[in-house]
């Protein structure tokens, strides 16, 4: 997922493949914390861009049906997964391995 965002494989604003949409959908927003109201009245597309208040910042962002865009925290679908999948462990390698937890 990393590289999707910060590779030049994708342009700004640009909308992601069908099987790049489907793996972030399956394998990482499926994770998301919030990823019901993330996706709200429905999917239209996924894409990459800048994040509107922090320019220097290329991020995920999901377009709904209705047209409104919404970015989401791959790190954060990240760290669900990890407490999800290993609990016993989680705490103490998200500390480790990433500078902010939530």
């Amino acid at each position: 997922m990393f590289y999707l965002i910060h590779s030049s494989r994708y342009m700004d604003g640009e909308r992601l493949t069908e099987e790049d949409e489907k793996t972030v959908l399956e394998k990482l927003l499926a994770y998301h914390p919030h990823s019901e109201d993330k996706l709200g009245c429905g999917l239209n597309f996924i894409m990459v861009d800048r994040h509107p208040q922090f320019r220097q910042s290329r991020c995920l962002f999901i377009v709904r049906t209705d047209g409104g865009w919404i970015d989401f925290s791959y790190q954060k679908c990240l760290r669900s997964y990890i407490r999800h999948k290993y609990p016993s462990y989680a705490e103490k390698f998200i500390k480790e391995h990433y500078k902010r937890s939530s």
